[in-house]
């Protein structure tokens, strides 16, 4: 697969071309596909699911609910396949270690079958009903992003002390380094029509939890349209599964990774440009 680097992603209007060496569609299309990732969620992915399921069944279309789990060491993989064996619109995709939910999101993505394609956190930190306000919002852009910095955004729980800290911080790295224009890159809801999906996610190589700025910045890159949507934040776990120890450095590094591959990019494109004049 070639690098972002080759991509003339300058002059691509939105919604426009196929993505360099993607993976062709899979086949049984439904209208929608959520993706969820998953590591070490036994105590609710079941209900989660169930939860989901149950929403989407009441909207009168054609849906699957994709696990994506990233090497959890409990018994989450297992209790999902019990609870829905019989079950076609449910899906678990399993990674034997864990790579990151970068990874996980990825991997979910782009087995994805659906015309819209949504992910959201196992937690439910936003309500399903969130589900069809960026339906909605896919009517008229190819991204549709949670914020929960919006006016209308409402937070139904106090963020965790490492939330409080950390966030505020890294908003301002991402800013300096990589991306602006957005008031919450980091919100765990995020749903793309489907080809702006696979052109966005084949090209990415971020397994951590920077993946979401990476995943912005390609989307501005190749000339996709984004819209933030209000969030309702019932449930903040984020911190759960951060290393305090490795993760912000990781973070970091990240970060600056993503600069340089855009920056590559954007060089390209200018090149092609101007060699096509």
């Amino acid at each position: 697969m070639r690098s972002v680097a080759d991509i003339e992603m300058a002059t691509r209007p939105a919604g426009a071309a196929e993505a360099v060496d993607a993976p062709a569609r899979p086949s049984l299309a439904v209208e929608l596909s959520i993706v969820i990732p998953v590591f070490n969620e036994e105590e609710r992915i079941v209900s989660t699911v169930c939860q989901i399921s149950d929403y989407l069944a009441r909207q009168e279309r054609s849906y699957e609910v994709i696990i994506s789990d990233d090497g959890s060491r409990d018994d989450g993989p297992e209790l999902v396949r019990q609870h829905f064996a019989r079950r076609r619109d449910v899906r678990l995709i399993r990674e034997r270690t864990n790579r990151g939910k970068g990874a996980a999101v990825r991997r979910g993505v782009l087995a994805a079958r659906g015309d819209l394609i949504i992910f959201t956190d196992a937690d439910l930190s936003y309500p399903v009903e969130t589900i069809s306000r960026c339906v909605d919002a896919l009517k008229r852009y190819d991204l549709a992003i949670g914020s929960r910095n919006l006016p209308d955004s409402e937070i139904a729980t106090e963020p965790p002390l490492l939330r409080r800290l950390a966030g505020p911080a890294f908003k301002t790295l991402v800013r300096q380094l990589a991306l602006r224009g957005f008031t919450d890159t980091q919100c765990g809801f995020k749903g793309f029509r489907a080809q702006a999906a696979h052109d966005i996610f084949i090209n990415c190589c971020i397994n951590g939890y920077a993946f979401d700025v990476e995943v912005l910045g390609l989307a501005r890159r190749f000339g996709y349209s984004v819209t933030e949507v209000p969030v309702r934040l019932l449930l903040d776990s984020s911190d759960s599964h951060i290393n305090l120890t490795t993760d912000p450095l990781r973070m970091i590094l990240d970060l600056l990774r993503i600069r340089a591959r855009l920056s590559r990019a954007a060089a390209a494109a200018d090149e092609a440009v101007t060699e096509g004049k």
